[in-house]
């Protein structure tokens, strides 16, 4: 493996740490300054229509749906199932456990692909469990509204 292979390696590692850590600088730091961060598949609308974000974009929802009392009282994202490393690519199956302000537990399922260019990610590709995501946001949204 290159010096340049290990540091994307990481990096990718350290992308998830970070979110966990919710230490928003250091995820920043990561990032490429024309990031940008796209959620799949097709058929998934996020919650605000967005199907593209930036940087800075990405950063604040990350840090709206991870800071407790906002959307979720806790979320975290487990240790990967697997990791497939490739050129200038890194990607992660993974399961995020947490629950909502409301107290409705929150276990989702994803794969993550990570682009680099050199050690900066440039872009993300996030394929999330979107029969589960679409049924537990309307659940929380009714939740909200009685």
């Amino acid at each position: 493996m290159s010096d340049l292979d290990a540091k994307q390696l990481e990096n990718a590692h350290a992308f998830f740490k970070h979110l966990n850590a919710r230490d928003w600088d250091a995820l920043g730091d990561l990032l490429a300054s024309d990031f940008k961060h796209q959620w799949f598949p097709a058929t998934f609308v996020a919650p605000d229509g967005k199907e593209m974000r930036s940087k800075e974009e990405f950063i604040g929802f990350m840090q709206y749906s991870f800071t407790p009392g906002h959307v979720f009282e806790r979320l975290h994202l487990e240790e990967p199932l697997d990791v497939v490393h490739g050129s200038n690519k890194v990607a992660f199956h993974l399961k995020s456990n947490g629950m909502s302000k409301s107290g409705k537990q929150y276990s989702n399922e994803y794969m993550i692909t990570l682009h680099f260019d050199g050690e900066k990610i440039i872009k993300t590709n996030e394929f999330i469990d979107s029969k589960y995501t679409d049924e537990f946001f309307t659940a929380l949204r009714a939740e909200s509204s009685s």
